[in-house]
């Protein structure tokens, strides 16, 4: 698997040379393939400052290749090697897309890798560490773990520029090719990291040149979305996962005074377009209360959905149905598609 990264790569081949520490602000992105070797990885043609010849030389060969690529963006507290296991496990989940990566410093670390003052951090960070967070305990056990997603909040600001350059990459290679496409899957925390990357100049233009954007479970505040999804039209569409019982997500929300995230409900600032779907599993049967629906317990005609926009496919097309690969169909406008009853039924078509 490729893997880019904008933390500065240091010495050795398994998963620890990919450092904790990043340049903020900074375009220099890191490179290295990246296999299973046993129960860690093994790393191999490292480049600590790939060049743009470079890079291009890299990503070329995969979009002249038999599959799609999907390009997956990890969200809160993803060290480096749950950032690999999280793509290794999309390959084997979804053997119609060549999958490769960026891994960008969520930790909660300072940006010279050494962690916050007075904060102490868990033995391994965990995605889903937030799901611990309650109004009642934000004071005490809950505080070292918002701190370091604060931080992680920051350093997705700083590493905007190291992913605007990767979107421009893409999209040269891309154009270059002119045989294979490519979507991006953007999780959680990521997507935060997504939003003010588009800021970036060339930014919006080259997420253009995506096929569909699948933005999953978006730890991103809900209120006046719709001003930023729609500044970058792919070439598919854009689809927003979202789940009222999201408990990572809840745990977001109280981090971030009660602010309503994206991915639990995207509330009244709905974007009615139809290069925008938003698709509900509150209620759904495969990982209930979850915030990983795309690779845990995923089956059935959610395994269909995701295998369809992640191979830059529509999620249906004339002549199917809707049901097809949503259980309950879509609303009339096909603005919200759903996976289950949704805990306010009087939305459903």
């Amino acid at each position: 698997m490729l893997v880019f990264t904008n933390r500065i790569l240091g010495p050795g081949s398994d998963a620890s040379a990919f450092g904790g520490a990043f340049t903020p602000g900074g375009e220099q992105i890191a490179v290295a393939e990246v296999a299973r070797d046993g129960a860690g990885w093994k790393l191999s043609n490292q480049d600590d400052d790939v060049s743009e010849v470079d890079a291009l030389n890299l990503l070329l060969p995969l979009f002249t290749a038999g599959k799609p690529l999907l390009v997956y963006v990890h969200g809160n507290a993803n060290p480096p090697a749950h950032c690999f296991e999280r793509l290794d496990d999309l390959r084997k989940l979804y053997p119609g897309v060549e999958v490769i990566g960026f891994s960008w410093p969520s930790e909660g670390l300072l940006s010279d890798g050494s962690p916050l003052p007075g904060v102490t951090l868990p033995s391994s960070p965990d995605e889903g560490g937030l799901a611990g967070v309650t109004p009642a305990n934000r004071r005490d056990t809950g505080h070292d773990i918002i701190r370091c997603y604060h931080q992680a909040q920051t350093n997705a600001k700083d590493s905007v520029d190291a992913l605007a350059r990767l979107l421009r990459l893409l999209g040269t290679a891309r154009l270059h090719a002119n045989t294979q496409p490519f979507s991006l899957a953007i999780h959680s925390l990521g997507a935060h990291l997504f939003q003010y990357a588009l800021q970036v100049d060339g930014a919006t233009e080259s997420a253009g040149t995506a096929h569909n954007i699948a933005l999953l479970c978006p730890c991103v505040r809900a209120a006046a979305h719709s001003e930023w999804l729609t500044r970058f039209r792919p070439k598919g569409r854009t689809y927003v996962t979202y789940n009222k019982g999201d408990n990572v997500l809840f745990g977001a929300a109280v981090a971030d005074g009660l602010q309503t995230k994206l991915g639990t409900d995207p509330g009244l600032d709905l974007v009615h377009w139809d290069g925008v779907r938003y698709i509900s599993f509150s209620n759904a049967a495969n990982n209930f209360g979850g915030h990983g629906y795309f690779v845990k317990g995923v089956k059935g005609k959610a395994k269909a959905l995701f295998s369809r926009i992640f191979a830059s496919q529509p999620d249906f097309a004339l002549p199917e149905t809707p049901k097809v690969v949503y259980p309950l169909g879509c609303d009339p406008d096909g603005a919200i598609c759903y996976m289950a009853v949704p805990d306010a039924p009087d939305v459903l078509p």
